[in-house]
């Protein structure tokens, strides 16, 4: 069996912003990366960098304004709302740094 290997996430020219006034805050332009299986990354910056929003943008919690996501090799920018929580639930995973979405839990 040939595979192709392909990255599990690429993020191709990715733009975000957010209305502010009578104008725009950009807050991303040209977002650019690519994470393979089995690699490990971290994402560094220092606060108000866009860290969150392009967390969210690469889950497919929020769509970006310019560029394209891809999972798997699948472009995401054309899909629907349900083929997208489909991606999110089988595809994709979050391991938040804080554990306060549920206070009832412990470790």
């Amino acid at each position: 069996m040939n595979e192709t290997v392909r990255p599990t996430l690429k993020l191709n020219r990715i733009a975000r912003r957010y209305r502010e006034g009578d104008g725009f805050l950009e807050i991303l332009r040209g977002a650019e990366a690519e994470l393979w299986p089995h690699q490990a990354a971290a994402l560094v910056a220092p606060s108000g960098a866009g860290k969150s929003t392009l967390l969210h943008i690469a889950g497919l919690l929020e769509r970006p304004d310019g560029g394209e996501v891809e999972v798997e090799g699948v472009p995401t920018s054309s899909l629907g709302d349900a083929r997208r929580t489909a991606l999110r639930r089988n595809r994709i995973g979050f391991v938040y740094q804080f554990h306060h979405l549920l206070p009832e839990f412990t470790a």
